[in-house]
């Protein structure tokens, strides 16, 4: 049995098809899904950004709390001293 060449195949004529023998989208539809395939990316994208900056008020907060706990330990007390540990615990808590 003869194997047909390349150029001796019909040609393939009327609605393109995809890799399952489907009809391929029309270009409105296709191009839609591409704006919503941005669309989709921009908002993932804002979401990250968002994501990566601090609370302003939350960052002045810690650098408060922080800034206490070290003035109490340049004057000598130490952090395990009860007045410490109940301000620790108590700047911690309002922190949320």
């Amino acid at each position: 049995m003869k194997v047909p060449k390349s150029d001796d195949r019909p040609k393939r004529r009327g609605t393109k098809r995809n890799r399952h023998n489907r009809a391929a989208e029309p270009d409105h539809v296709t191009e839609m899904l591409k704006l919503c395939l941005q669309r989709i990316c921009e908002l993932q994208a804002d979401l990250e950004n968002e994501e990566e900056m601090p609370d302003p008020e939350a960052a002045g907060y810690t650098a408060c709390a922080m800034e206490t706990l070290q003035f109490l330990s340049a004057h000598g007390l130490p952090p395990d001293h009860p007045m410490v540990r109940s301000l620790k615990e108590r700047l911690l808590r309002n922190r949320e």
